[in-house]
């Protein structure tokens, strides 16, 4: 299996499409709930339902969509999901097509990405949505199998923080040692430390038992978007790369 092959110039369109998770799509859940929970989505990524109207903003390809259910959830009439595409090739236009403030102050965590300019026009490659809406699924769903081997482990739900550009959970790997036997799994879209997205396992505590090679960055261990690339099964090979890791600090 080979993934979606990551377009050119791949920092600059991840820190694009980061910016539009955080001021336009997360923004637009925290305006009308005071909170935000991104989650992975087929093509993409996007909000859970909310609001009265059941409404979901979501990235997919290099289209911004919002959702909204139409009808009584108790049965009384026919319910339906009304799906439109938000035209705009700016943050502000974007923003203002879904009635949400850019020019508000909001923080997604102390590395919320800047606003700059809300004006800019927005350059994205459609690949860049899908590359990492399959790339979050897939860590979704070996941070899943991880989780089911072990009784108890205390999870975390799993989201996706724009803040790091990472779905990630957290849970009791050690539970007789708390918090230190706590640890992060997660799948990054790259960052400073590493520009290609990647799997981590990264401690809480001062701990790196087993394999000293396991243990290969300064937060913990990762796993390259390139290595599963080239794996026969990525999704087993994820979720061992996870049962790896929880196993050691057991």
């Amino acid at each position: 299996m080979n993934f979606v092959q990551l377009p050119d110039d791949w920092q600059g369109q991840r820190d694009e499409l980061r910016r539009l998770a955080t001021h336009v799509v997360a923004r637009a859940q925290a305006e009308v709930t005071g909170n935000f929970a991104l989650m992975p989505l087929p093509g993409g990524f996007g909000t859970p339902q909310f609001g009265p109207d059941r409404q979901r903003v979501r990235m997919a390809g290099g289209s911004l969509f919002v959702e909204q259910a139409v009808g009584n959830p108790d049965g009384t009439s026919t319910a339906r999901t009304d799906v439109h595409m938000v035209a705009g090739s700016t943050l502000r236009e974007l923003c203002t097509r879904i009635s949400v403030d850019v020019e508000l102050d909001f923080s997604v965590g102390g590395d919320t990405p800047p606003l700059g300019d809300a004006d800019a026009m927005i350059t994205l490659d459609s690949d860049t949505t899908t590359v990492l809406g399959d790339w979050w699924a897939l860590g979704q769903r070996a941070m899943d199998i991880a989780i089911a081997s072990f009784p108890d482990p205390q999870a975390s739900v799993v989201r996706l923080w724009p803040e790091h550009f990472d779905v990630g959970i957290d849970l009791a790997a050690d539970p007789t040692n708390q918090p230190d036997g706590r640890v992060n799994l997660g799948a990054a879209a790259g960052d400073e430390f590493h520009q290609e997205p990647y799997l981590y396992v990264g401690p809480w505590g001062p701990q790196r038992p087993g394999p000293t090679d396991f243990w290969n960055a300064p937060f913990g261990a990762t796993l390259s978007f390139g290595d599963l690339d080239v794996s026969a099964n990525p999704l087993a090979e994820a979720a061992e790369f996870f049962l790896h890791g929880i196993s050691h600090l057991r």
